[in-house]
């Protein structure tokens, strides 16, 4: 099943860490992951679907939403696993913010 706004049903969740050497190159991008939700709202399923350009960010990403939960989403009474995406900009501020 789709899942839609998966932001809308998420109960926990860290924001990824900046990786130091990435912040020191000035990378930045936004990297898109594809992922799978099982019955109990935990990943189960996740993979880059858009990287960043930079691996560290990439793997940055996929390691934080790794560890993230959803509310299970019900249909009939019943969890049912969903398939979304999830999108994670890495930008750095300008030092003059």
């Amino acid at each position: 099943m789709q899942g839609g706004d998966l932001g809308a049903r998420m109960i926990a969740g860290k924001p990824p860490r900046y990786p130091i050497d990435s912040r020191r190159k000035r990378e930045q991008g936004t990297v898109v992951l594809a992922l799978t939700l099982g019955l109990d709202g935990a990943v189960e399923n996740l993979a880059i679907a858009q990287s960043s350009g930079f691996p560290r960010l990439d793997h940055a990403a996929r390691d934080a939403v790794r560890g993230w939960r959803w509310k299970p989403l019900m249909r009939d009474g019943q969890p049912v696993r969903v398939r979304g995406v999830v999108e994670i900009p890495f930008v750095l501020r300008s030092e003059t913010e």
